[in-house]
């Protein structure tokens, strides 16, 4: 791999091969899935590389580890706010390094019109073979909960900020603070349209999210359970699936309302309001 230099850190020039040292050092290369948030708060892009060229050389980097199937969230919540979506061309506001993935000519992406992901690999499955409950049975989340040499990586970005399996662990766990909604909308795929209902489980009106998932996120770090390294004016974590819905387990067992505000009032307001929603 050719040496280019991507992010002007506050470190120095973050490269291509920095980057995939990095990755390695994470372990972000042993899995059998690897699914990937993104942040790219690395350093300032290199102003003599056109953006096309960073993106590239990034999603050649990520093919390196050569992992047979990656994953990368190319969620648009399109039926929340009132969008027809467009599996081939519906735009995701997760990262411009998600989109660049979801352009990939062997791209798959799940016809989700909330939470759609996109994979490149040999678990078509995970994309394809979706059900209607978005963070529910069947859906991509509880497929990976049932693979094995499933890895989570967090490209720039903290577990705190972006992990949104915690919802799925959420579900699977049925606690109090969430409750299934369905959406109906239109879907356009390869053309062809037509209306269809997909399930969410969304928190109620009057349930605030608090900062435990941040302390989640760094305990995880400090007990060795997932993997932090450094790079340029950022980081890299790595956290096995497994692992990761335990610990959560565990925090919610001793705690049900651990991941809420204080402020939170249980009063069963199913009560919907969203404006250009992005997260869950």
């Amino acid at each position: 791999m050719e040496k280019i230099n991507l992010f002007k850190s506050s470190q120095g020039w973050v490269s291509n091969i920095d980057l995939l040292d990095t990755l390695k050092m994470v372990a972000a290369h042993k899995c059998k899935i690897l699914y990937i948030h993104t942040g790219m708060s690395f350093g300032i892009p290199n102003p003599e590389l056109k953006k096309k060229e960073i993106l590239k050389a990034i999603f050649d980097v990520i093919m390196e580890l050569k992992v047979p199937t990656v994953c990368m969230p190319t969620f648009t919540f399109s039926f929340c706010n009132g969008d027809v979506f467009d599996v081939q061309n519906s735009k995701s506001k997760m990262g411009a390094i998600n989109e660049y993935f979801r352009k990939m000519p062997d791209a798959i992406r799940s016809i989700d019109p909330l939470i759609s992901i996109v994979l490149i690999g040999d678990d078509k499955d995970l994309a394809i073979g979706i059900g209607k409950e978005s963070i529910g049975i069947n859906s991509t989340f509880h497929k990976l909960h049932s693979r094995e040499g499933v890895k989570f990586l967090f490209l720039g970005t903290k577990i705190g900020d972006c992990f949104t399996y915690m919802h799925f662990i959420e579900k699977f766990l049925e606690l109090p603070c969430r409750y299934d909604r369905n959406f109906t909308g239109r879907i356009i795929d390869n053309g062809k349209e037509y209306e269809d209902t997909f399930t969410l489980y969304v928190r109620y009106k009057n349930v605030l999210p608090g900062t435990g998932s941040y302390e989640y996120g760094k305990y995880m770090i400090e007990k060795g359970i997932a993997k932090k390294e450094y790079c340029g004016d950022s980081f890299v974590i790595s956290v096995d699936e497994e692992p990761a819905f335990q610990t959560y387990e565990q925090f919610i067992k001793k705690d049900i309302n651990y991941f809420m505000d204080p402020n939170t009032v249980y009063d069963g307001d199913k009560t919907f309001e969203v404006k250009d929603m992005v997260a869950l």
